[in-house]
């Protein structure tokens, strides 16, 4: 009787055990929990801000923008960066917080049971396809401790969002990532209830979503796969679903399969018919949730719903799917396939300053780079000293050569050395700049900057003798006094801007700067003008178009008037529809221009200037003789107005307006 009554008792216990088996290897699969199994707790697919994700501290620097949420290390006293939520998560329940993490550089995690003193556990990947989980426990002095360490079969990708999962149930802790289970522990013990984000040193991440629910118990593991994840596993294309009388999902667009896209962009629109209440509607991009659209009523039948959603796509291939759930279960709709354009990460090349090492003596410094990327430029980043100094987030498209953006910004300066770089960041990652390296040194000693023009040969218009030669004759003078020159003989109205921007640009650089020009030149309706070797002047309008206008130059020193910006013009100044040659009849008028600037011209206001018997002009002549005498600069230009008084026999009489803050002397 006793061996009787034991079998049935033996039986139930191999039963228990079966079923105890059964449960932990159901655990043990992503699939266990379907959508219909979950209760969202807390959930944000970033297209704002709404949650208060930090966004700029000590420590990170983040963006919400686009569907993503950006975070940036900036590595302040060498710590990692934090940023996180408080969820209320009861303690007892089992619970799901899963998150999809690319990693731009560096290393970056989900975090959870974070607490007020920043003590946590990190699932951590990097670009370098490894994944761990982390103790950190800061407030206790202790190292972080790597409980897990490995790599490859998790298919961690750097330039690809991975889905990591945090699934506790049972007392035990689940890993997943990409859907395949990473390990299981009994020994972690959050003490917090913070989840979030870590981003490590010199390390840059984005995170597509974040979303925490509670698991129900009542989910059935039998409806589950229980095999178990193996290494070298594709990610699944969709999330496991119950079959059933649950929801009709039907695409309205596109209606095809296939679609070719040219931006990274669409609007999908599905029809859903529900007989019983419809409870959500989720969009899947390439296996990850990006959360609910919008569902409105149809005008078909109270059972029918349209659903949309405008989704960001990745470059290439993306395949999009919808589950639908009401209270008879979750159905999967067709997969649709959308092919964009190629995507490659942005290319940064430094327009200002051009130098790897660049001294300077003011501290704020305008700089410039080209930035190339055929795909949409989301955010561009300076930074200083390991620092974020700014970001922009909008951006002019730029048609000059093969420069989609020319990206612009200005720069503050600390004493000593700055280190900067660009962080330039699009759909397909981010580019780091190479390094300028820029010294603040306010005691600097003078650095000379001369741009210099000779323009001879007109096409259109009788040409000169001798602006040519009084270029290459003020180069050598101003080379021999200590000037970086530029210069240009017989230029265009496109090499003249050309080269006024790159004077510009190096303008910040420099405290003493100098332009000269020898050429034609002449006033319209009161203003004054150079004229390039290609203009074509038929009537007086034709100047606002093919020259260029002196007050282009001087307005540019107003940011520099602590400076000594010099203006020599030894041009023809009568206007040219009555005159071709430098004689007249009209002259320059005078012009108002900005404190620390001296402008000289080669004759007086309304006059003109003599083109010359010999190989040059008769002002730049005997100017260079004075720039070569120890004086200062008032004397200079006096000196010279003398001589060429005197050998013009009062034809031409040099003048020049002057507004220097200080004295100066070409050669001490």
């Amino acid at each position: 009787m006793k061996k009787a009554k034991a079998i049935p008792v033996l039986l139930l216990l191999i039963s228990i055990i079966f079923i105890s088996i059964d449960l932990t290897l159901a655990q043990q699969s992503y699939l266990a929990y379907n959508s219909t199994a979950k209760t969202g707790l807390f959930t944000d697919g970033f297209d704002d801000n709404s949650n208060q994700w930090i966004t700029d501290n000590l420590w990170v620097r983040g963006m919400v923008a686009s569907g993503y949420y950006t975070i940036t290390c900036k590595n302040h006293e060498g710590s990692t960066g934090l940023s996180s939520k408080a969820v209320p998560l009861t303690s007892g329940t089992d619970y799901e917080i899963e998150a999809a993490i690319k990693v731009n550089s560096g290393t970056g995690a989900l975090v959870f049971g974070m607490t007020e003193k920043y003590d946590h556990f990190r699932v951590e990947i990097s670009d370098r396809n490894t994944l761990e989980v982390i103790r950190d426990s800061p407030s206790k002095g202790r190292k972080p401790e790597k409980m897990f360490k490995g790599s490859g079969i998790f298919q961690i990708k750097p330039d690809f969002f991975n889905k990591l999962t945090v699934r506790y149930t049972g007392g035990i802790f689940y890993i997943f990532a990409n859907e395949v289970l990473v390990s299981q522990f009994s020994n972690i013990k959050p003490e917090g209830n913070g989840v979030g984000f870590n981003v490590g040193l010199n390390s840059e991440i984005m995170v597509d979503f974040l979303n925490v629910s509670y698991l129900n118990n009542t989910a059935s593991p039998t409806l589950t796969s229980r095999d178990a994840a193996k290494p070298g596993n594709t990610i699944p294309d969709m999330p496991a679903v119950v079959s059933g009388a649950g929801p009709a999902v039907t695409w309205i667009s596109p209606s095809g399969q296939n679609t070719t896209l040219e931006s990274f962009t669409a609007r999908v629109r599905a029809a859903v018919k529900s007989a019983t209440g419809l409870k959500s509607v989720l969009f899947y991009i390439n296996g990850v949730s990006k959360g609910e659209g919008e569902i409105l009523p149809s005008a078909e039948s109270d059972q029918t719903f349209v659903v949309e959603k405008t989704i960001n796509f990745g470059p290439g291939q993306n395949n999009v799917y919808i589950v639908a759930t009401n209270n008879d279960g979750a159905v999967k709709s067709e997969i649709r396939y959308f092919t964009n354009p190629s995507a490659v990460v942005p290319v940064v090349s430094w327009s200002n300053p051009e130098n790897e090492n660049t001294i300077v003596n003011k501290e704020n410094l305008p700089i410039s780079a080209c930035i190339k990327s055929p795909t949409e430029l989301k955010a561009v980043k300076l930074l200083v000293n390991g620092n974020i100094q700014s970001e922009d987030n909008v951006f002019q498209v730029s048609s000059m050569g093969d420069c989609n953006y020319n990206w612009q910004s200005s720069l503050v300066l600390k004493e000593g050395d700055n280190n900067i770089y660009i962080i330039a960041t699009n759909i397909a990652g981010s580019t780091t700049s190479e390094r300028r390296l820029i010294k603040l040194q306010p005691s600097l000693g003078e650095r000379r900057l001369a741009l210099v023009f000779g323009n001879s040969q007109y096409r259109n218009s009788a040409s000169l003798r001798n602006p040519a030669n009084d270029a290459n004759l003020m180069e050598g003078t101003l080379r021999d006094l200590n000037f970086d020159v530029i210069k240009h003989l017989n230029a265009s109205k496109e090499e003249m801007m050309s080269a006024i921007r790159e004077f510009n640009e190096k303008l910040p650089y420099y405290n003493v700067a100098l332009f000269y020009y020898a050429g034609h030149g002449n006033q319209v309706e009161g203003k004054n003008y150079l004229i390039p070797i290609d203009a074509n002047l038929e009537k007086e309008a034709d100047c606002k178009f093919e020259a260029v206008a002196v007050d282009f130059i001087v307005e540019e020193f107003e940011k520099y008037q602590e400076n000594t910006n010099i203006v020599i013009l030894d041009a023809c100044r009568n206007n040219p529809y009555k005159a071709w040659a430098r004689g007249g009849e009209q002259g320059f008028k005078a012009m108002s221009f900005t404190s620390g600037t001296i402008i000289a011209f080669a004759t007086s206001e309304g006059a003109t200037a003599a083109d010359g018997k010999g190989a040059n002009g008769l002002f730049t002549e005997e100017l260079v003789k004075q720039m070569a005498v120890s004086q200062s600069i008032l004397n200079v230009f006096m000196n010279t107005r003398v001589q060429v008084r005197k050998l013009s026999n009062n034809q031409q009489i040099p003048t020049e307006w002057n507004k220097l803050n200080g004295d100066f002397f070409f050669r001490k």
